[in-house]
């Protein structure tokens, strides 16, 4: 099975040795954006799509806008997806815009792993925010 990063880098028509920075060469390229529905159907059942809290959001876009590798300016979206697939250290975000996944960007273990610890809202008894 192939990682993530490099299914996520097909699906979008990026170049995955480059990062995803990149459009491939050998493929025309893609829309910047997807439908959401038409990008998860490209995803086997392996792969899970979560949506980002607003403090979660709001940090990751912080690590966009003060990154030396993305784009000037805020990221594509309004909202993001946390895309990571079963036995895979690494995940990608995918920033939302209303029905559509835009410029998706890999992430570290690291950075999944501070993603899931911000809580920002109401929180349920066991401490997940609802």
């Amino acid at each position: 099975m192939l990682p993530i990063a490099i299914i996520a880098a097909f699906v979008f028509g990026l170049d995955p040795t480059t990062g995803g920075a990149a459009l491939s060469a050998e493929r025309k390229p893609s829309p910047l954006c997807k439908p959401l529905a038409k990008l998860w159907a490209e995803f086997d059942s392996k792969t899970h799509f979560t949506t980002l809290t607003p403090g979660q959001f709001h940090f990751v876009e912080g690590l966009y806008v003060g990154s030396p590798t993305t784009p000037e300016g805020l990221p594509p979206g309004d909202g993001a997806l946390l895309a990571t697939h079963d036995g895979a250290k690494n995940g990608i975000i995918i920033w939302t815009r209303g029905p559509l996944g835009c410029a998706p960007i890999p992430i570290n273990e690291k950075l999944i792993d501070l993603i899931a610890r911000i809580k920002t809202g109401s929180l349920d008894s066991e401490g997940n925010e609802l």
